[in-house]
């Protein structure tokens, strides 16, 4: 065999090589990192439901974006913040004295479901919470407690949390306290 048809067999042998294996690759590398993406939102989704702000905090990139028009809607206030301390601020302050610690003795989100779509991670749970009977002019030590469909999106770009929207099923949360404030 001359040099040049080993050189040619070699040649299209690795070029063949290539084509198979580069989509195999390039799919092992960005599953890869879709699963570290998806890591970071549920550790972060964690940490939201055990209200540790300051957890939260460290994914924030400076200049995260928190908004929930369905909160801004059923609450008449704006529920809209832009930059790290402005939203952990926010967070900080939701039950502020309406607890010791300004922390619920229950809150959770059951993650249900989570996928993710380009830098998007879309995550649909049920938010549980005991809220403060102060809220409704009750001083009882009843305690009241709401669990409500929830759905979270997270932007996520450089490992960090840029944007995060929530939508609430608000309805069902202002019914589940007239019951209980009925009894």
């Amino acid at each position: 065999m001359s040099f040049f048809y080993q050189f040619k067999i070699k040649t299209k042998y690795t070029l063949f090589l290539l084509y198979i294996l580069t989509p195999i690759l390039f799919y092992s590398q960005s599953d890869s990192e879709s699963q570290s993406t998806k890591i970071l939102a549920i550790e972060y989704m964690k940490a939201y439901g055990k209200w540790d702000f300051d957890t939260m905090k460290t994914y924030h990139s400076e200049d995260i974006h928190f908004e929930d028009l369905t909160g801004s809607e059923a609450f008449d206030q704006k529920f809209d913040f832009h930059g790290k301390e402005n939203v952990l601020a926010f967070f900080k302050n939701v039950f502020k004295g309406g607890f010791e610690n300004d922390k619920p003795p229950y809150v959770d989100f059951k993650i249900e479901k989570i996928f993710e779509s380009g830098s998007f991670i879309i995550i649909n749970s049920t938010f549980e919470s005991l809220i403060p009977n102060s809220w409704f002019g009750k001083n009882t030590s009843d305690k009241i407690l709401i669990s409500i469909p929830f759905l979270t999106i997270l932007q996520i770009k450089n490992a960090r949390i840029i944007s995060h929207k929530d939508y609430g099923d608000y309805n069902t949360y202002k019914k589940q306290i007239k019951a209980q404030l009925n009894n």
